[in-house]
């Protein structure tokens, strides 16, 4: 289905189920935008490059930004966007099908689409985890197994980790490939006490680390000793690292020292041009 027409009928979706009074899409050229209250929703989407070989993409990270920001930054979506009650659901999943919609260009490739879900957003919806969007991934023409829902861990959400990981599942048993990625703030307790227990109860398809979650060994070895334990943990499960945040030199040796599977950042942008093995991209995960 023609983009507009996805537009169109994402927009009449929208409207009548939530009864607004203003369509929350607009295509802009080839761009597709949202709108949530003064929220103005766009899309950036970051190539996910195979380590051993960066100029192969499997995959592309969706992130959030609003086009109208000062100066024409870059600047990511406000914080009480995702603090406005019960329609923190609603906003997720707008986030999400802008998201969608943009990358539908590039979906001939057959890479994933790595899409993050906001924990308020997991914890608010009480079941069926996925199925919501899945309706609208099937739409779109895709499978939700291209479809990698990232879920961050922080110490903000301890108390409800075990909830966490069981809504989760929801979406792995709906076919989905899932992420998890672990705050670069991530404290040594919460490691210890957490993050490896939370890997071996949920085994996803992805682990994400920044390279800001490692620091150098001189600086700090006590930290970087307990990081590395949970990077240890990592490479006993049958799960694919993934190190972003990869902007220079420096930060490609790490990726490389780290002995990552799949790796992102500005670093790759500036050195390599883009290339698909689409074979490759159906067996990433495993």
């Amino acid at each position: 289905m023609p983009l507009q027409q996805l537009v169109e009928y994402f927009n009449q979706w929208f409207t009548e189920e939530q009864g607004l009074t203003q369509p929350p899409l607009q295509l802009n050229g080839t761009r597709v935008e949202g709108r949530f209250g003064t929220v103005h929703i766009g899309s950036v989407l970051q190539p996910v490059r195979l380590a051993e070989s960066p100029a192969l993409v499997i995959g592309h990270d969706a992130s959030s930004l609003i086009p109208d920001a000062p100066h024409g930054s870059d600047s990511p979506l406000r914080e009480e966007a995702w603090n406005n009650g019960p329609n923190i659901v609603n906003f997720d999943r707008l986030t999400r099908t802008v998201h969608m919609l943009n990358y539908l260009p590039l979906a001939h490739e057959n890479g994933y689409l790595f899409l993050h879900v906001h924990p308020q957003h997991v914890l608010a919806v009480k079941r069926d985890h996925g199925a919501y969007f899945e309706g609208i991934i099937e739409r779109c023409g895709l499978s939700t197994r291209r479809v990698v829902i990232t879920l961050q861990i922080s110490p903000i959400y301890d108390r409800h980790l075990v909830l966490l990981l069981a809504r989760m599942r929801n979406y792995r048993d709906r076919g989905y490939s899932t992420a998890i990625k672990f705050d670069a703030r991530t404290g040594e307790g919460f490691i210890e006490r957490y993050c490896i227990e939370f890997l071996y109860r949920f085994t996803p398809d992805f682990v994400r680390f920044d390279t800001r979650f490692f620091p150098k060994p001189a600086r700090d070895a006590e930290n970087y000793r307990r990081r590395s334990s949970l990077l240890l943990a990592v490479r006993r499960l049958d799960t694919q690292l993934l190190i972003e945040g990869v902007n220079n030199e420096a930060d490609a040796d790490l990726a490389k020292l780290l002995q990552a599977d799949l790796v992102k950042g500005s670093h790759y942008e500036r050195n390599f041009v883009p290339t698909t093995d689409r074979n490759l991209a159906d067996t990433a995960c495993y």
